[in-house]
């Protein structure tokens, strides 16, 4: 995502904040410090790292029960209001889509609920019957973060967890990209009337409509792109045009063949079957290394996955993510009848991730 800063990983997740939470934590020090001095500043500072805090749960509840469902998650973008999560698929019953945006809301709900009882507990919980967002009053902030935090991600904005639960309940009645439209649209709605009475309240409104309002359109064409990449097949995509090397071939001749190729990745072939894969860059390293004399064979590797016409551009997707491959041969029967880069299968995505959603129309006639 545009404005976002990688922080780290966490199980294999891509932990992303974007820029507005620095931006709100420089400016509410800066304010603080100059209104009530510097220890002021660091409890304002320390009240946005609440927030994080509390955000991080938020999304971490999200992807807790997306690896349940078998969806892995790719990535998490951290904001004021909430996250968003790049799942690797899409949810394909409204139940999980239901049950992946109740799971925000609930952890901020329940982090309230044992903060309440915690202060109960101390007979300090007087303290937390006012509404407060101040670093003045860290505790009680914390708990009315994590409230507002749950009541503002069930409203039926999408792609806030309300507008999810809304398109999971349309997704039962309908086509599932159809939902996905008729949830972005509300979502809009909610946009324009964050940003119409921001004008003449708060400012802080009419970021969050413009946050739900690009959010809205993002998810949109994420889900169309997402839709499209399991019904595009790799036989539509696939490259039938290629050069292919044998186990035999010296160093030097796949060096001459490479040379004379736009290819940067080639199937290894022995008796019409594949035995392997060699990057352009792994046979330079070879060539470096162990000399002109060695074959094919004894640098290729055998660690590859191959591929069939009719399987889904999502699915080989994944198989380069997950393996960290570069080519995958597409076999029909026992015959290599094409391959698939990470280049141009980036290419195809990249050209479809150019068009209108309107030329994404034959997904709801398919």
């Amino acid at each position: 995502m545009r404005w976002a800063i990688r922080v780290g990983s966490l199980y294999g997740i891509t932990v992303q904040v974007h820029f507005t939470f620095l931006f709100l934590l420089l400016f509410l020090f800066v304010a603080a410090t100059v209104a009530h001095g510097y220890a002021s500043g660091l409890r304002s500072a320390l009240l946005i790292l609440l927030i994080f805090v509390s955000v991080f749960l938020h999304e971490l509840a999200h992807s807790f029960v997306s690896e349940r469902f078998g969806l892995r998650v790719r990535s998490v973008v951290l904001l004021p209001i909430g996250g968003l999560a790049l799942l690797e698929d899409l949810p394909h019953q409204p139940r999980q889509e239901i049950g992946l945006a109740v799971a925000g809301p609930a952890a901020n709900l329940l982090l309230a609920s044992l903060l309440g009882a915690l202060l109960y507990h101390f007979g300090l919980l007087g303290s937390f019957r006012q509404p407060v967002l101040s670093g003045e009053a860290l505790l009680p902030s914390f708990f009315w973060a994590n409230v507002y935090l749950a009541l503002f991600n069930l409203i039926p904005a999408y792609p806030l967890d309300g507008g999810r639960i809304l398109r999971g309940w349309l997704a039962a009645r309908m086509d599932y990209l159809e939902a996905t439209r008729k949830a972005v649209a509300v979502g809009q709605v909610f946009a324009f009337v964050f940003i119409f009475v921001g004008l003449f309240s708060d400012w802080w409104l009419i970021l969050v409509g413009v946050f739900v309002y690009a959010g809205a359109v993002s998810e949109e064409r994420l889900t169309l792109l997402q839709a499209a990449l399991e019904h595009i097949r790799l036989e539509d995509v696939m490259l039938t045009d290629f050069q292919a090397l044998a186990p035999a071939d010296s160093l030097t001749d796949a060096l001459q063949r490479a040379l004379h190729s736009l290819q940067d990745d080639f199937p290894v072939v022995s008796e019409g079957r594949v035995v392997g894969v060699i990057t352009k860059a792994r046979l330079l390293t070879a060539i470096h290394r162990l000399g002109w004399e060695n074959s094919v064979q004894a640098v290729m590797s055998q660690r590859f996955e191959s591929a069939q016409p009719s399987d889904t551009l999502a699915a080989a997707f994944k198989k380069f993510s997950r393996r960290g491959l570069s080519i995958i041969p597409v076999i029909q029967g026992d015959r290599l009848v094409g391959i698939v880069t990470l280049q141009n299968l980036l290419h195809s995505v990249a050209l479809l991730s150019r068009q209108g959603t309107a030329e994404f129309d034959f997904l709801r006639r398919g």
